[in-house]
Formats: structure tokens, sequence, C-alpha cells
């Protein structure tokens, strides 16, 4: 049978909306965020790195926590800002691909990150003394490494497999090239797409999400046997600000991955594709500061020592 469909060789993303009264507006404020963002998690890097008391598992990981927020927003940011000002919306196809593969392996790395960092609080907590020998700088390496790995592979199942579909439509009613809405282009079958898609979040995020819920479940219980009010204060003052990052990232993510695509609508996806895209990675050095003692006593001293020095 003779294929009548033209190779696309790019698409048109639509972005938030239509209104162009709004979209200075809407430029302004991502803007904002986007250099809140690169700000923030640059601190977080420079703190962790240049304090040697924070060369500690728990902020090894958040260093890379903040790395991969600077990183996909970055994959993400810039395109979407230009979609606000410039007439021309199109991205090249080679360009989607290539956005939808740095975005894949970041967050799914981004979510293996997380449930590694409730199983680090799960250990400090509930059994200190066995800490020290477990979380050595060559294992937590290896998680680190680990969470990439995983990142890179299920990307590339992903991307291999949307983009060797057929697509009669080149308008994505959305931000960026994801998933869900270039299905929604395809002329093809994507039964198979959405089988891949549907196993792998289920896997990575319903595995990740497993770990994080036990590691709380007996960090709570070991809280509860704290009898000292300031013991368990300090103890619980690490795990809540990572187990509110694991709310709004891990509800949203299996809002927009984990339903069937005949029950996906475009505005409520952007809307939750917002959190963990522009959100999280804004609200994360908010977080994980503010609650932080020993960061903010170090951002100060690094603060401290720089205007010294000028």
């Amino acid at each position: 049978m003779k294929n009548n469909h033209t190779a696309v060789t790019s698409f048109i993303l639509l972005g938030f909306t239509n209104r162009n009264d709004i979209l200075v507006v809407l430029f302004i404020i991502f803007l904002l965020i986007y250099v809140f963002t690169l700000l923030g998690n640059s601190c977080i890097i420079a703190v962790t790195f240049f304090n040697n008391g924070l060369h500690k598992p728990m902020y090894f990981f958040l260093g890379n926590l903040a790395f991969l927020d600077i990183i996909y927003s970055t994959v993400i940011a810039p395109k979407m800002l230009s979609t606000f000002l410039m007439k021309d919306k199109t991205i090249t196809y080679s360009a989607c691909v290539v956005q939808m593969f740095l975005f894949a392996v970041l967050i799914t790395s981004e979510s293996v990150l997380l449930a590694i960092m409730a199983y680090d609080r799960y250990l400090a907590i509930c059994n200190p003394l066995r800490y020290p020998a477990i979380m050595t700088t060559r294992f937590c390496t290896l998680l680190v490494c680990g969470a990439y790995l995983n990142g890179l592979i299920q990307s590339l199942f992903h991307t291999s497999f949307t983009f060797h579909l057929t697509f009669c439509k080149t308008e994505i009613s959305y931000f960026f090239c994801d998933m869900p809405p270039l299905l929604k282009l395809s002329c093809s079958d994507t039964t198979i797409n959405e089988i891949i898609l549907f196993t792998f979040c289920g896997f990575n995020e319903g595995g990740s999400a497993f770990v994080v819920l036990i590691s709380y479940f007996f960090i709570i219980l070991s809280l509860l046997k704290i009898h000292s009010e300031h013991g368990r204060s300090k103890a619980a003052s690490t795990c809540v600000s990572h187990f509110l990052v694991f709310i709004l990232y891990y509800g949203s993510l299996f809002f927009i991955y984990l339903r069937p695509g005949s029950s996906r609508s475009m505005e409520a996806d952007r809307v939750a594709s917002v959190v963990y895209t522009v959100a999280i990675p804004m609200l994360n050095p908010i977080i994980y500061s503010l609650r932080n003692s020993d960061f903010k006593a170090s951002f100060h001293k690094l603060l401290s020592c720089r205007f010294s020095l000028l």
C-alpha cells in the first residue's frame, strides 16, 4: 500500500495560550522563574562543593538534584520563552528528538534520585550506627550513576519508539516535545507506545514512589520512638522538605504519564507539567535550604568569605 504521508521536518509548539495580550506577561514571569531556578540550584551546588562540612551523602545527592534541575530546566525553558515573543513557534524535527530524549533522561533520573534520597534519610534516622559503613562515597557514586544509567536506557526506548511513528499533524498543543502530546499527532497505531509508556513509567515512578513511601513509613515509626522533642524535630526537619517535593513531583507525573491515552486532556496535562518542569526546579532550592540549618550556616559562611576577599 502506498504511503501518502509526507515526511515531517518540523513541529509547531502552540505553547500555553493563543491570547496575545498576556504573552509578554507570561514571558516575564517564566523568565524570572528560570533565572531564579538557575541561581538557586547553582547556589546549592556551590555551597555543597566548597564547604567540606557538607561533603556528606545527603548533600551529595542534593547537589546532583540541583544539577538535574538546572539541566532539564534549560532543555525546556529557552525554547518555551521564545514561543511567547516570536511569531515563529516551530521546532525542527531533530531538535524535538533531542529535547524529548534529554528531558526523558533527566526526569527519569530525578525520579530515581528522589527515591535514593529517601533511602538515605531512612538509613540516617533508622540505622544511624550502620549509616557511615553503608553510605560510603563509592556506594553513593554508584547509586547516582545507576539513576543516570536508568534514565538513559528508558529514554532510548521512549524516544526511538515515539519517533518511529508516522506523524500526520505538526501542531503540538504543548510547550515542549513530550511523549503524550506527540502520540496525539500520530496517524500510526500507538498501542505499543502506550504500553511502553505505562510499563516503564509505572515501573520507574511507581517503584521509586514505593521506595519513598516505605522509607518514610519506617522513618515515622522511628521518630515516634524519639522521646526528646528537640531530637524529633531536628530529625524530622531533614525529611519534611523531601516529602513535600515527593508529593508535588510524583503527583504530577502520575497524573500525566499513568493515564490511558483516551482520557488525556492537553489542557490539564499542560497545567500539571508546569509543576514538575517549572515549579519544582524553582522550589527545590527554597524548600531544601530554608529548612536546613546546616545549609543556611554554610551559605552565610560562603558569602562572608567571598565578601571578605573583595
